[in-house]
This record gives C-alpha cells, sequence and structure tokens, in this order.
C-alpha cells in the first residue's frame, strides 16, 4: 500500500480525537473496577468527557514525547512501563478511554501525579537496517489494574509543549466468547515515521533509504492513525445495547506473539486498515476462523505484507521486519515461508484473498457505495434496495473481487461499488463474504473509508448513518458465534 490518506477530512478527525496530561514510581488510580462484572454497556452509561476539553492537534516533537515498554496491559502484567522525554520540566498524563457515553466519544479514567521531566538519549539508527530506537529510562510505571478494558489515548502534557499522545489497549483478561477488536499496532507501527524513517521512506523521503525493521521503542510519529482507523470502530462498536455482545480488546503485536489468546473467541474485528501480518498471527486467525470464529475486515487493503517480528531488549515482538524484496530477506531461501514479501508473490505465494475474500486492488480511490444484494444481513433495517447509493463511503484503498483461484468459491459479493483510483480508472470496491465449513464467516468491507466515514461530517448524514448500522448489525450477528448457523448461503 501507498502511504496515501484515505478520503477522510483531516481536520474533523482531529477535532475528533482527545485530550491530556504520568512519573519512575509507580501510580495508582481508583478508576473503577476491570475485570468481574465488566461490561461496555454499562461501562457506557457512565458519563464521558466532552471532546472540547481535549486537545485538537498532537505534538512529536522533541518537547514531549514518549512511548510504552509493552504492547498492551495484559491480564499477566496490568503494570505499564512509560518512557518520556521532554525538553520541559514536568509532565502529566491523563488515560481516556474510548467508547461512546452519549455521544461524548471517551471518558476520562486516569490523571497522573505532576511528574518530574528530562530529555532522553537521541535515537540511535542502524547502519544496515535503518531502524530508529530509542535507549530511554523508565519514566513512570502506571497501574492500570484498576481501569475499565478497552482502548484508551494516553495523552501526556506539559507546560509549553503540545500535547503527545501514546495509544494504549487495557486487553480483555479472556477472549473467550467475545468479539475482539484489533487494534492495528504493526500496521501502524509499520508507517511510523518518528526519527525519519518508517518501512516505506527515509531521510528526505527516499524510498530507498527506508527501515528494513521498525521498532516500537520509540514514539509515534503518526498518531492521528489511531482516530482514523481504530476510534471510529470503538465508538460504533460501543452503542450496541444487545446485553447478547460481549467486547474484547487487543492488537496484532500480541495476536503475533500469543495466537493462543484466539482459542473460543466468536468474532475478530479488524479496524480499517490491518495490512502487515506475520505468518503465524495469519495461521492463528485462519485456525480460529476453521474452528467457529467469524472475522470481519472493517476496510480494505488487509494482510497484504507478509512481516516477522523480532525482540528488543524491551520485550518480544518488539520489532516489525519487512524487507520487501526476498534477494534482501535473509530468511528467504531457507524459509521461503516467513520471507517478508507480499503475501500474494513468491518465493511462496499465498494470496490475501484466500482469507480476506475480496482482494487489494486501488489506492487513492473515490467511488460511491453500490447495494448489489439488499438480502445481506447486514443490510436488515437499513431499508435498502438492489442499486441503493451511498457517497463517501468508498474512498482510499479499495478491495475488489479479484476471480483469482485462490479466492473463496463461495464467496458472495453484496455490494459491487464504482470507483477510479491510481491503479484503475474504472475500478470496482466489492464487499463480500464467505462461510467455511466451521459455520464461521469472513466479511470484507472492502473500503479503508468505511470506519473514518462515520466521524466525518463532511459525509452525507445519511451515508454515516447507514454505515453505522451495518456495522452495528455485523458486530451483533457474529458475537454470536458461527453466523452459517443463523444464515443461509451456498455450500461450502
Amino acid at each position: 500500500m501507498s502511504s496515501q490518506s484515505p478520503g477522510f477530512s483531516r481536520r474533523a478527525l482531529m477535532v475528533a480525537a482527545l485530550a491530556g496530561t504520568t512519573a519512575a514510581l509507580t501510580a495508582t488510580s481508583p478508576a473503577g473496577a476491570l475485570t468481574n462484572g465488566f461490561t461496555f454497556q454499562g461501562e457506557n452509561r457512565l458519563r464521558g468527557t466532552p471532546r472540547g476539553q481535549l486537545p485538537t492537534w498532537w505534538g512529536t516533537s522533541g518537547a514531549l514525547e514518549g512511548f510504552l515498554g509493552q504492547h498492551a496491559s495484559t491480564a499477566q502484567r496490568r503494570v505499564i512501563d512509560l518512557y518520556v522525554s521532554s525538553t520541559q520540566k514536568t509532565f502529566q498524563v491523563h488515560a481516556y478511554r474510548l467508547g461512546h457515553y452519549a455521544g461524548l466519544g471517551q471518558r476520562l479514567v486516569w490523571s497522573s501525579p505532576v511528574t518530574p521531566a528530562r530529555v532522553q538519549a537521541p535515537a540511535a539508527v542502524h547502519p544496515v537496517t535503518r531502524t530508529v530506537s530509542c535507549d530511554w529510562k523508565i519514566s513512570l510505571r502506571v497501574d492500570t489494574s484498576a481501569w475499565p478494558e478497552g482502548f484508551y489515548y494516553l495523552v501526556l502534557s506539559a507546560p509549553g509543549a503540545q500535547a503527545h499522545l501514546i495509544p494504549l489497549v487495557v486487553e480483555s483478561a479472556s477472549l473467550a466468547g467475545k468479539a475482539v477488536v484489533v487494534f492495528n499496532d504493526l500496521t501502524m507501527q509499520a508507517y511510523n515515521h518518528w526519527g525519519g524513517a518508517s518501512l516505506y521512506t527515509g531521510v528526505a523521503g527516499s524510498a530507498a533509504r527506508r527501515s528494513l525493521k521498525v521498532s516500537f521503542d520509540r514514539p509515534y510519529g503518526n498518531p492521528a492513525v489511531f482516530e482514523i482507523y481504530n476510534a471510529p470502530l470503538i465508538r460504533t462498536a460501543e452503542t450496541i445495547t444487545d446485553g447478547r455482545v460481549s467486547l474484547g480488546y487487543t492488537t496484532e503485536a500480541r495476536l503475533a506473539g500469543s495466537p493462543a489468546l484466539l482459542v473460543g473467541s466468536a468474532a475478530l474485528l479488524f479496524s480499517g486498515h490491518s495490512e502487515y501480518w506475520t505468518a503465524g498471527m495469519r495461521r492463528s486467525v485462519e485456525t480460529a476462523r476453521d474452528t467457529g470464529t467469524n472475522v470481519v475486515f472493517f476496510g480494505a487493503n488487509n494482510v497484504y505484507w507478509r512481516a516477522r517480528t523480532e525482540p528488543t531488549a524491551l520485550g518480544s515482538d518488539r520489532l516489525v521486519v519487512c524487507y520487501r524484496n526476498p534477494v534482501l530477506d535473509p530468511l528467504a531461501s531457507a524459509h521461503p515461508e516467513l520471507a517478508t514479501t507480499r503475501w500474494r508473490d513468491a518465493p511462496h505465494p499465498e494470496p490475501e484473498c484466500s482469507l480476506t475474500g475480496s482482494m487489494y486492488g486501488d489506492l487513492g480511490a473515490q467511488g460511491t457505495f453500490t447495494v448489489t444484494d439488499p438480502g445481506f444481513f447486514a443490510f436488515q433495517g437499513t431499508g435498502v434496495r438492489r442499486g441503493t447509493v451511498f457517497p463517501g463511503l468508498v474512498a482510499g484503498e479499495t478491495d475488489a473481487d479479484s476471480r483469482s483461484v485462490s479466492q473463496p468459491r463461495n464467496l458472495l459479493i453484496f455490494s459491487h461499488s464504482p470507483s477510479q483510483g491510481v491503479y484503475r480508472a474504472r475500478g470496482w470496491s466489492d464487499g463480500s463474504i464467505y462461510t467455511v465449513k466451521s459455520g464461521a464467516a469472513v466479511i470484507n468491507l472492502a473500503s479503508t473509508n468505511w470506519l473514518p466515514a462515520q466521524q466525518d461530517p463532511a459525509v452525507p448524514a445519511r451515508s454515516r448513518a447507514f454505515a453505522a448500522q451495518v456495522t452495528r448489525n455485523i458486530i451483533t450477528a457474529t458475537a454470536q458465534g458461527p453466523l452459517a448457523r443463523r444464515y443461509r448461503w451456498p455450500a461450502v
């Protein structure tokens, strides 16, 4: 995929983002019970925090920035190591949980004490892989054991500096029986240009000087991606009032390193763009699907690059490896199944459509979502007919019916939307669904703008309402277990 942004209003999304104001002692808070008795429905009945109290722009300069020492707050490790560097004397952290909260969108769960700050060591750059990483000291240990599970913004603030955003997931103690929302942190890290290099570009924007490995041991230089691709899914999902729906929360990196997490989950919900997948992550998701877990891609250009993860001094799975060219990858000859190429390419091709259904086809696209199968279960209650159109939902990157031999034979297209992009003057975005013998279904919405559009006021209100209702319908249905046990499709 390119680094081109999808069709969303940047200002609108950043205004929808959040605010804030942590230290190396351990800070705790009386935030309310985690685990026992938690439901996202009950959590969202609590009073939210108005967005007007939050910053509209996130700083990524040396004045104030930080990163986490682990991928998530987990049942095994609820105390989070926070690394902060600042030119200011003190800093503070506010933790906001994302949700619906009567339309406010977030709730302030915790605030740290004012904490002494310092300028940490400059970043190091590996001479061969051009990996940017930070050997910093821990600034604060944050005890999240009393926080409700879910997606969070940790917002750093300091007098005289722009607020800085760090995404955090307080992972569910168990994902069994839940519809699991997955933060796209491997993908977000691939695009992270903090320190001057990402998996796309290096110094002065040169693709030839891009990183071959990128590290989680550094701040995010692209925090808006969290708001663009993850926040809309959480905020829409947590409007569901059906008490039978239980949500779980985790990250791509956690799935890559802990495949057993998925055992018994009802559904996996991938946000607007989940592009970088390790072989282990793909195998674990396919195994979950084949044993009854529904899989939903609320976007496009998913499962595109085969990546690997490697450890750093701070822990496992802290490096995202993607050489892109098998000639450069030292493992490609001995282990072609691990070669960091596109999944569809040699030396071990496994086209993404064998998992995702529709297959990545275009970027920079603009189109109009067009219903072709009004009987598709997720259109229930929307009043659509064949040919009903919704402007604003097809934009950015798109997936289409590839007609590949790797594509599931029982793939059904529920939306066939004309679009125009960089690669195709006359292309398509094809929403699709297929089922497997376990009864599980795989659904692909086929546009990276499906989720961002839901909180973009530039998109017509009718389109936003439709997308939100379809999203809720999908989550509600997939959360009940193998979809084919309740809806009929052609035989597998």
